[in-house]
């Protein structure tokens, strides 16, 4: 897995999928506030960068 796994499937474990678009709401639109939100919390995108199951090439 790479982080970008990590962040999408917190994303839809806390996000978009809890909490339903209202009338009107675009997904893009809410995906795109919620990484915004990522930007400002970096406490909780390193250890996405930790994870275990998390490889890079310089792993192989």
């Amino acid at each position: 897995m790479n982080p970008d796994e990590l962040v999408w499937s917190h994303l839809k474990r806390t996000g978009l999928a809890r909490k339903p678009l209202r009338k009107g709401e675009k997904p893009r639109e809410k995906i795109d506030a919620q990484l915004a939100a990522f930007k400002e919390l970096p406490a909780l995108v390193r250890p996405f960068f930790l994870a275990p199951s998390v490889t890079y090439i310089t792993d192989w």
